[in-house]
């Protein structure tokens, strides 16, 4: 009886993982043939942008309104990502610019790329895939913390170590701050958030087109991650070994330790542990062409975490599964 009863279980958590992640792979892997053979760099903005700014806000919009009012009013949700995102990257940010003297602008990147999960990207397939539309609210609410905290502090400090962009401290960070809240896909689901606490009724047929709008979401995501793979520099290093490592397992054994501290189970303890599992977020090779540093060991890293992240997804997964 215990025979069986383990075969099933390892087959049901293979299936999961096979219908998981053998999409995800297929769609990666086709923006990949199609950056090598007919996509420009130009497409790959536009598509960005038509995701960005015109299918994920709808998509977030939606999950928000069909989000019970109780959990948006969990506190707990915005604390375990705040803790479970700004402590790991607090810690890579001191252990690099202190313990091993690197400069100020390579510090922050590379806290950024150790503990910055590509949440939008790579975070809402796999999670759709996994949990369905009430995926969104963690995703929704984790995405603010790099939104609001981590993306503003890593242009401060970049900027503070440039000497071609002079400006106030004050101005730099402020400005990724206001420049975010204007954003579709963070503003979109804030306001969506307001009416469901306000106990604003929402009719069907408007959560329906929204869900319409938003479907082709995750499939282009997917898509333009193929895109990006495309145009990383590759120079696999042990370092970049070393850091991918610590990215796709201790990101997400410390956030496993958040979720035990604040008594977090069942599936928002999962969402939590799975988007600390996910890949590096490619904005952080953007911050390093732009300010000329960690320019092949970025963009490599952030390829080397999406290729490991597929044995180490399923890892997590499988440990994860019956909670």
């Amino acid at each position: 009886m215990y025979w069986r009863y383990t075969c099933d279980l390892r087959y049901h958590v293979l299936q999961t993982i096979l219908t998981t992640l053998v999409p995800v792979a297929f769609a990666a892997l086709l923006g990949y043939l199609a950056g090598r053979k007919t996509f420009s760099a130009k497409d790959r903005v536009l598509l960005t942008r038509l995701v960005l700014n015109w299918l994920l806000p709808p998509l977030l919009l939606a999950g928000v309104l069909e989000t019970p009012r109780s959990n948006l009013l969990n506190y707990k949700i915005p604390l375990i990502f705040l803790v479970g995102l700004m402590v790991p990257f607090l810690a890579v940010l001191l252990v690099y610019r202190f313990g091993l003297r690197y400069g100020r602008g390579a510090a922050i990147l590379k806290a950024d790329l150790l503990s910055f999960p590509d949440m939008v990207f790579m975070g809402g397939p796999i999670l759709h895939q996994l949990f369905g539309p009430l995926s969104l609210l963690p995703i929704l609410v984790a995405n603010l913390i790099p939104t609001l905290i981590i993306i503003p502090l890593t242009s401060l400090m970049l900027e503070l170590g440039s000497k071609e962009h002079p400006c106030s401290g004050r101005q730099v960070f402020a400005a990724p701050i206001l420049h975010a809240l204007r954003q579709p896909q963070v503003c979109a689901p804030i306001a969506g958030a307001a009416l469901i606490v306000l106990n604003v009724p929402i009719p069907k047929f408007a959560i329906d087109s929204l869900h319409l709008l938003g479907q082709p979401t995750t499939g282009l995501s997917l898509f333009v991650v193929g895109l990006i793979v495309t145009e990383e520099k590759v120079r696999l290093t042990l370092v970049v070994a070393v850091d991918s490592l610590f990215k796709n397992l201790l990101h997400p054994a410390a956030m496993l330790a958040t979720v035990y501290a604040f008594g977090v189970t069942g599936v928002l303890a999962r969402e939590a542990v799975l988007l600390a599992a996910i890949p590096s977020a490619v904005i952080t090779t953007m911050f390093a062409e732009e300010y000329n540093i960690l320019t092949s060991e970025s963009p490599t890293t952030i390829l080397a975490t999406r290729v490991l992240s597929f044995v180490t997804i399923p890892m997590v997964i499988l440990f994860t599964q019956g909670w």
